[in-house]
C-alpha cells in the first residue's frame, strides 16, 4: 500500500449532485514519474520534462523525482543541471544507495574520479544498500578509468566476495594486476574468467599482454593473429596494432 497525502476535488455527477473525489497524490505523482521515464526511454524529452514537472508539483517529497530530473538532464546534455538535481535528490534522501551509485557513475563519466569514488563509498556504507556487488564494481571500474590500479584492485576484489561470476570485475582485476606487473595474479584471474565465460576481444588482448610480459613472443604473435581475424574492428585490435595512443 502506498502512503501519501490526499486531496479532495468536488465533481458534478451525472445526476447533478456534487460529490467529493479523493485523490492520492503519491500515486498520482508516481504515475507521472513513470510516464516521464517511459518518454525518456523513447527519446521524447519534451513530454518527459512536462511529466517530471507535473510530478514535482503534485508531490515534491516523492523519492525519485530529483534523481529522474538528473537522468533527464544527462540525456539532454545539461550536465550542470544534472549535478544540481543529483545533489537535491541526495540532500532529500541521503540513504538512497541507487541514487548515489548513479551519481557516482555520472561523476566518473565527467572524469571527477575522486568525487565518484566518494559517492560509491557512501552507497556501500548505506545500510539499505541491497546491491553491494554493483556498488563495488562501479567503484572498481571507475578506478580503472582513472588508472588507479590499487584502488581498483581493492574494490573489484570485494565484488567477487559477493558474486564470483562477475565477468567485468574479473577482467578488471586482470587488467589492474597486469598494469602493476603482477603477472601471476593477472594470469590467475584470466584463468578464472576462461573457466566461466567465452572469449572476447578484451580477454584475448589481456592474454596477449600476459604472454608478452612472459616473453612468450611466438604465442603472443599467434594470439594477435586470432585477435585480428576474429575481432578486426575492435578497440583491442587497434591497440594491438598500435593505432590507439
Amino acid at each position: 500500500m502506498l502512503s501519501g497525502c490526499v486531496t479532495q476535488q468536488f465533481v458534478m455527477s451525472l445526476d447533478n449532485e456534487v460529490k467529493e473525489r479523493v485523490i492520492n497524490t503519491r500515486e498520482a505523482a508516481m504515475a507521472r514519474l513513470k510516464l516521464a521515464l517511459e518518454y525518456l526511454q523513447s527519446g521524447k524529452t519534451e513530454q518527459a520534462k512536462l511529466n517530471l514537472d507535473r510530478a514535482l508539483q503534485i508531490d515534491d517529497e516523492l523519492d525519485g523525482i530529483h534523481a529522474s530530473f538528473a537522468y533527464f538532464y544527462q540525456q539532454v546534455g545539461e550536465y550542470d543541471q544534472a549535478d544540481k538535481s543529483y545533489r537535491a535528490a541526495l540532500s532529500q534522501f541521503p540513504n538512497n544507495a541507487n541514487t548515489r551509485n548513479n551519481y557516482g557513475a555520472f561523476l566518473c563519466e565527467r572524469k571527477d574520479y575522486d568525487g565518484a569514488n566518494t559517492q560509491f563509498l557512501k552507497a556501500i556504507e548505506t545500510p539499505e544498500n541491497t546491491a553491494m556487488a554493483n556498488s563495488y564494481e562501479n567503484a572498481g571500474l571507475c578506478a580503472l578509468r582513472d588508472k588507479n590500479w590499487k584502488r581498483s584492485i581493492g574494490h573489484l576484489s570485494k565484488v567477487l566476495g559477493y558474486e564470483r561470476n562477475r565477468a567485468r570485475s574479473i577482467l578488471g582485476l586482470t587488467t589492474a594486476y597486469l598494469q602493476t606487473n603482477d603477472v601471476d595474479a593477472a594470469t590467475r584471474y584470466l584463468r578464472l574468467y576462461r573457466q566461466q565465460f567465452t572469449q572476447t576481444s578484451q580477454s584475448l588482448w589481456l592474454a596477449i599482454q600476459i604472454e608478452q610480459k612472459l616473453e612468450n613472443h611466438a604465442l603472443a604473435e599467434k594470439l594477435g593473429q586470432i585477435l585480428q581475424s576474429n575481432y578486426p574492428s575492435s578497440l583491442e585490435t587497434k591497440l594491438y596494432l598500435g593505432k590507439v595512443i
